[in-house]
This record gives C-alpha cells, structure tokens and sequence, in this order.
C-alpha cells in the first residue's frame, strides 16, 4: 500500500562500488520469504542498526464481562488451516463458577473471514450460557501442585499432539500430561505423567524429529534483593527434548538474567516460534514487589530473543519492551501477522506487518544473506514512505552483478515493492547490496 510522498521506484544510472571480505565466510543460501531478524542476517553492515517492533493494537476475541469479574481468559495455543481460518485454544477461567470442572475450561475458538466465532463443539449447554465450545475439562482431584494450564499444541505424524499440566488421578504428582487429536476439537487423553517437578510454566516446539520444551525452574538465590512467594529462588528457563512427547531428558540451564539486566530481573516464561529461517522468542521478565515482599508481584517486562537452531540464543533487542506475551503461536490474518493475548480480563490480539518483526534502519548499507533466485522476480519489504533506499543486485559473493543498475526506492511502503530487474538478469544465487538514509526501513526480502 503507497502512502505519504509520490512513489518512486528508478533504476540508477551507476552502480555502488563495493566488494566482499575475502575473508569472511559465505552465509547459507536462503529461500524467500526472507525476513531479517537477527544480527548475522547482515553482511558488513555499516551504520545501520536492527530494531525490534512494538505491535499495535489488533483484534478483540473475548470481551472483558462486567458481570462476572472473576473471568478471564488466557490464550493457549493456535493454528491457522490451509482455508484461512485460524483455531485459537484458550483457557476460560473464573473461580466464581459452582462447579469445580467449570472454573478453568480449555476452549475453542475461530477466526473465519476475520471475523471471531465460537463454534459448538459439544450439544450439551455450559452453566456460563452461549455455544458450548469446551474441548478439555480438567480432573476432578485438586492437583498436588499447579493447575489445569499450560495446553502447548503441535502437530505431530497422526495429526494433533499436547502437552498439557493437570492431576493425573486421585494418586500421584500433578504434572504434564500427553493429548492426541486429528481435528483440535476432541482429544484423547494419555494415561500418566511425563515430567512432574514443581514447574507447570513451559513452551513447546518440534524442531526436525525432536520435542523441546523450555520449561521455568528455580534455582537458590540467597542474596534475592526482594523474597516473594517463592522466597529466595530465582526463576530461570531451562530445556529438555523428547524423541516422543513420552520419554524426555533433564531440564538444563538455558537463559538466565546476565550482568546487563537489572539485577532483580527473573526470567518467568519464554515462548518459542518458527520465523523466517530461524526461531523468535518472547521472554517474560519478571520483578519482585519492593511494596509487596513475600507476595507474587505483578511487574513484567516482555523482550524479543532470536535464535538459528532454538537452542543457542541471542538478546539484540534487551532495550525494547514489547508490551505483550503469549502461550500461542503468531497466525496471519488478512495479511498481518497476530498475535492472541490477554488484557485486563478479555482476549485480544496485537499485530505487526507481515514478517515485520524487526527492520533494519539508520543511514547506511549492508548485505543480505544469500538467497535462492525466485521465479517471479525480488521484491523488498520495506517502508519507504519517510526517506529512501537503494538495492543493489548481487551475486551469492555479495559482488554486484554486472551490467545490471542499482535500484533507488522512496515514497513508498509495502510488504511486496517489486525490484524491476527481469528474471534472466539475475543470478541463480542472488544477495542484494541496500543503502539506507532519512528513516527508512527493511524488513525483509520477499517474491514479487
């Protein structure tokens, strides 16, 4: 979509003289999308910088209900289908229902043609009124720590798989329990636990054939500037994998606040997704109550943490509060990129541009990684509208192709501006050279 100044897109008559390091070594060939996230995604960058982006308002799913006051909701996991609609699971709670299975609920809700519905999942009337849309009720027997939460949904060989914390049975340690679906409206059971300790807060992922779940642990903090309700502990995020969902390792230590957070930082919960060619993070920092001692405190802070493999993790963007966290995964909706959450007792979404999480700005140039030459031409995400920009074609080497104008971009914003080189001029290999002044940004290489 164009807005502010005339849009303009010229081929310029020379082109930028500029060669690679022989010395550095050449990045992995990417395909596009290619959304920038993390700071080896620029090759000599000159001064630019990588910013991460602070969503706006999108979605409101559930609205907060004034008669009932102990409600809330709590978005869990997400999954959009190939017809563009979204399935949103999600807690209900309220501790002001009479019956004990009520007050917290797993429920099913859709995003279809934008618009938010409640489907029926089952006929039988709920006790709250409107569409029975409950897909789990928790035990029966209060469980011996935690509660009925967490509902961590990916999809596995035979269709659906969860992970979710729960009382087993009138015996035994509460902890987390295994699900199978194929449709994410019914869903069996496993009989036991997989893991128990005292940690009912994790995220879980697939990467390749393997589960990992970062899960908070505690360890011993004597010197805690501020005890709460768990004392002197520090809350940290841990890893372990499974082969299974059945079988898992021993959490090991993953992320912990270093010598630049403050020093009463905690890290309370991390989300982990899929994005571009990487994994993206969502930390939950959290603090202690200086007015509050002895009591859980209600301060967080929310950081984006960036990662190749999901297993070694990088925090660039430390300085840049986010404003939000969630159990569930991002899904597109009309070209946007959302994100479920709850606030001040309902459900909501916040929103970014389509693989817009981070942009690259500042006055200056850098190299992007190579990529595999796309059928239909380059094309650049990118807000143009304040300042401009100039691509360069490159070869795989970061070297401009020759006989080929570089390219300057101003007045214009879009998550597709198409680069005009023809398919024949490009390489089979291509990188591109962008130069940036007065406010522009990149966000990304995409396919016409």
């Amino acid at each position: 979509m164009n807005r502010g100044l005339a849009p303009v897109l010229a081929v310029m008559v020379s082109v930028a003289l500029f060669q690679a390091s022989d010395a550095a070594p050449l990045a992995a060939t990417r395909r596009l999308p290619m959304p920038l996230l993390e700071p080896s995604d620029l090759i000599q960058a000159v001064g630019v910088r990588m910013e991460a982006q602070v969503p706006k308002p999108g979605m409101v799913l559930c609205r907060k209900d004034p008669q009932r006051p102990l409600l809330w909701y709590a978005p869990s996991a997400s999954r959009a289908l190939g017809d563009g609609t979204v399935h949103i699971w999600y807690q209900r709670v309220n501790k002001g229902e009479t019956n004990y299975s009520d007050q917290r609920t797993l429920c099913l809700g859709e995003i279809r043609s934008g618009q938010w519905v409640l489907p029926v999942v089952r006929p039988e009337p709920v006790s709250w009124g409107g569409p029975n849309n409950v897909v789990m009720t928790r035990s029966p027997h209060r469980p011996t720590w935690g509660g009925f939460n967490v509902f961590q949904i990916v999809a596995d060989d035979a269709g659906l798989a969860m992970l979710y914390w729960d009382q087993p049975g009138p015996t035994g340690e509460a902890g987390a329990i295994r699900a199978v679906s194929r449709d994410g409206r019914n869903w069996e059971r496993l009989p036991g636990t997989v893991f128990t300790e005292h940690n009912d807060a994790f995220c879980l992922v697939r990467i390749g054939n393997e589960y990992v779940a970062y899960q908070t642990a505690l360890e011993p903090w004597p010197e805690k500037p501020v005890p709460d309700n768990i004392g002197k502990l520090k809350r940290i995020i841990t890893v372990r994998t499974s082969p299974d969902l059945k079988t898992w390792s021993r959490q090991q230590p993953l992320l912990s606040p270093d010598t630049k957070d403050a020093r009463d930082t905690e890290f309370y919960l991390l989300k982990v997704f899929r994005y571009g060619h990487g994994y993206a993070g969502l930390i939950m920092k959290y603090y202690a109550d200086p007015a509050k001692p002895g009591k859980h405190s209600a301060i967080f802070r929310h950081e984006l943490a960036v990662s190749e493999d999901g297993r070694a993790w990088q925090r660039p963007y430390r300085d840049t509060e986010l404003g939000f966290w969630s159990y569930a995964d991002p899904f597109p909706v009309e070209g946007r990129l959302h994100f479920a959450t709850w606030k001040d007792g309902a459900m909501v979404t916040v929103v970014y541009g389509q693989d817009r999480l981070v942009a690259v700005t500042g006055a200056g140039s850098f190299g992007t990684p190579p990529f595999v030459r796309p059928q239909k031409g380059i094309a650049l995400n990118a807000d143009a509208s304040q300042g401009w920009m100039e691509a360069t074609l490159c070869d795989r080497a970061g070297d401009p192709v020759r006989g080929v104008s570089a390219c300057r971009i101003e007045g214009i914003e879009g998550a597709s501006i198409s680069l005009p080189w023809k398919h024949e001029s490009l390489p089979v290999e291509c990188a591109l050279r962008i130069r940036l002044c007065n406010g522009a940004k990149v966000f990304g290489v995409a396919e016409k």
